[in-house]
């Protein structure tokens, strides 16, 4: 988007409802776009305030808390951090003394527009939007259980809760478990431990990583965290805030740390691991209480399925070593993610 070509207001609305279906976006991140999509954010949060009457802080404040809870919720920040940055990139005005704060002239290309547009129009266009895209998630997500349910027949059947039950947080758990074994199958096909991951928010699948620490020569390489890393450069933002993160075993105390670093709402995983498990089989890390974030944990999500991928994987890789088709010291042969 040019900032030299004048825009319309129905296409200021336009461009503001496609940005509106991103979640976790970060402001700093738009710097690398040309300040097309930046600029036009920062003017919609400041016609939230007046141009002719000074507001305090308090009162700014305010305004820009509704605006990221309205039409500015894809932003990944707070009203603070929004205040600042209109501030120093000249969109809002601020006395010397930080007790009178107005919207300051837009950028020429924006003008014309904004005189057309009010808050109500900004918010509708993007809550619109917003509606749209969950329809649209919804009848992927109903269209994805049903050819589930054809493929995988009776297990599949046994796996996920009834249609009565659906919409429920159970049945959503156990639906994004299935794409995580997906994931999992990955991992498998590539001769590394089956584990996969799979991060959503809002309903949206924003990443996915399964197992990858021998063919990348990366002992880091686990699924949650090829899931974090993806997720993290997508949203430009190393906070996973509102997130939750589906893999098929539960996590070692390395990956527990990243998940809590990343200030993911939720975890789900699917087998305990008795042997480096970090929730509870061998230690509880997501229990810490000196530790400045909770993640909320669920266990045991497709627990049957997840445990025996892992171990059928296992006795393929002791079959194939009896055979002298692997090494004796072949990696992968220890059980977790090894």
């Amino acid at each position: 988007m040019s900032q030299r070509e004048p825009i319309s207001a129905e296409r200021w609305l336009l461009r503001l409802a496609e940005l509106g279906r991103r979640q976790g976006l970060a402001i700093g991140a738009l710097l690398d776009g040309g300040r097309g999509d930046l600029d036009l954010l920062l003017a919609s949060a400041a016609l939230h305030l007046p141009v002719d009457e000074g507001l305090t802080e308090r009162e700014a404040s305010g305004r820009l808390r509704g605006f990221l809870e309205g039409a500015g919720a894809m932003l990944a920040t707070d009203h603070a951090e929004l205040r600042r940055w209109l501030v120093d990139l000249g969109f809002v005005s601020r006395s010397d003394r930080g007790d009178d704060y107005r919207r300051a002239p837009l950028p020429d290309w924006l003008q014309d527009a904004a005189r057309q547009l009010d808050v109500e129009r900004v918010t509708a266009a993007v809550q619109a939007a917003r509606q749209q895209d969950a329809a649209e998630r919804r009848r992927r997500k109903e269209a994805w259980l049903a050819r589930a349910g054809r493929s995988e027949g009776a297990e599949a059947n046994e796996s996920l809760p009834s249609t009565a039950a659906r919409g429920s947080s159970t049945d959503e758990d156990a639906t994004y478990m299935a794409l995580a074994i997906d994931q999992a199958h990955n991992g498998w096909a590539v001769g590394e431990v089956p584990v996969g991951a799979i991060l959503v928010c809002g309903g949206q699948v924003l990443a996915t990583g399964f197992n990858q620490p021998i063919g990348s020569h990366d002992p880091t390489a686990h699924a949650e965290v090829q899931a974090v890393r993806a997720a993290a450069a997508l949203l430009g933002n190393y906070r996973l805030s509102g997130c939750t993160l589906y893999v098929t075993l539960e996590p070692c105390a390395m990956c527990a740390g990243a998940i809590q670093h990343a200030r993911i709402e939720r975890l789900v995983f699917g087998a305990p691991d008795p042997k480096t498990g970090a929730c509870g089989s061998v230690v509880d890390l997501f229990a810490e209480a000196k530790l400045n974030h909770h993640t909320r944990v669920r266990g045991g999500v497709l627990a049957d399925r997840c445990g025996q991928l892992l171990s059928d994987f296992f006795a393929e890789r002791r079959a194939l070593r009896r055979g002298g088709l692997l090494p004796a010291d072949a990696e992968g042969d220890d059980a977790g993610e090894a």
